[in-house]
């Protein structure tokens, strides 16, 4: 099975199709979040939400606004 089959099993199961749709959600919300405050390109904005959200935090990115430690701490 692929990827995208998988993804799709997701959304056609009633008891996940929720849990996805709100992890997209906030990943969308942070990417547009820093790319708009902390002024970094769409592909980073996303990366470090992903990062952040799944609690790598490998370092290479920090925000640097007072509102964008703010929204982390939130995030």
């Amino acid at each position: 099975i692929t990827f995208v089959q998988n993804i799709w099993s997701l959304l056609k199961d009633r008891d996940t199709r929720g849990v996805v749709y709100v992890v997209i959600l906030v990943l969308i919300s942070g990417m547009f979040f820093y790319h708009s405050v902390e002024g970094w390109g769409w592909l980073d904005s996303l990366y470090f939400s992903v990062i952040t959200l799944t609690t790598v935090g490998y370092g290479d990115f920090s925000p640097h606004t007072d509102a964008g430690k703010v929204f982390t701490i939130i995030y």
